[in-house]
């Protein structure tokens, strides 16, 4: 008879929802994505990169401290007004990259008084994750291009 045993590492990660996402990271002067894990818990996210050497750029959000949550798919990322200028001046070093994409993307980007993160979801999760964060009580702003040209929030 065999016996089968299993052992169960606990971390502080350990009982999340795990979703493949891209962050835009700081790539000395320059912005490029890099695969990530976006793991979602109770009361907060984190967004781990799986390079080592973007390890530095993992974020950590309570949802309470989100001011924005905005979703586009878009060629690139598409802010709601209120963030908009906020994030722009923290941002303004990614602009450039995302003016040559040719294809449009899911876009999350989220936004606390003082830091910020943008993340390309796959078509096979955008939904998922959307979900995710309006059941943590975040209300996720749809932002379509459309609405963007005509000034429209």
């Amino acid at each position: 008879m065999a016996l089968l045993c299993l052992t169960i590492a606990v971390t502080p990660f350990g009982l999340s929802k795990q979703y493949e996402v891209e962050l835009v990271v700081q790539d000395g002067k320059k912005s490029k994505e890099t695969d990530a894990l976006l793991m979602v818990e109770d009361e907060q996210f984190k967004i781990v990169p799986k390079k080592d050497k973007f390890k530095k750029d993992t974020k950590e959000f309570d949802y309470t401290s989100l001011k924005t949550a905005d979703y586009s798919y878009s060629k690139k990322p598409m802010l709601s007004g209120g963030g908009a200028v906020a994030t722009a001046v923290l941002l303004g070093v990614f602009v450039v990259p995302f003016l040559f994409m040719k294809k449009k993307n899911h876009w999350l980007t989220v936004q606390t008084e003082d830091e910020f993160a943008v993340m390309k979801l796959g078509s096979s999760n955008y939904r998922a994750i959307i979900a995710e964060f309006e059941t943590h009580g975040v209300t996720v702003n749809e932002i379509k291009e459309e609405d963007k040209k005509e000034g429209k929030k």
